[in-house]
């Protein structure tokens, strides 16, 4: 068996139901699972939640991890997440686009305008 070493850098901190997400660095297909699982075991209490991911400009992804990150998503979209927004400060946050599986139905906002994003995002939620 070839077992790859996780490669990426994130934290993950719960306020409410909004799960903030920063990240840096080269994610290869084990550090997007990694952070898959980490958010999976955060959200596991909640029944909705909203996921704002704050990349660093350093923040990347191996091509073979693209599709991995892609069904990722579609895994949190089934574990109760309503929508995604991305601050656009690297120039992989689009990555994935080209390969949106067709189960992803939640919206994922990217943009440069971090309060635009965190107020689009914060209107997914039902208590608000």
């Amino acid at each position: 068996m070839n077992f790859q070493q996780a490669h990426g850098v994130y934290s993950l901190r719960l306020e409410g139901n909004i799960v903030f997400c920063d990240y840096a660095e080269g994610f290869n297909i084990q550090g997007v699972i990694e952070l898959k699982q980490q958010l999976l075991a955060l959200t596991s209490s909640l029944k909705y939640w909203v996921l704002y991911q704050l990349p660093e400009s350093s923040a990347g992804i191996t091509q073979d991890a693209i599709v991995e990150m892609m069904n990722s998503y579609v895994e949190l979209q089934n574990a109760g997440c309503l929508a995604v927004a991305i601050v656009e400060r690297s120039p992989f946050v689009r990555a994935g686009s080209p390969y949106r599986p067709e189960q992803l139905t939640m919206p994922i906002n990217i943009n440069k305008d971090a309060d635009y994003l965190y107020d689009w995002l914060v209107g997914f939620l039902p208590d608000n």
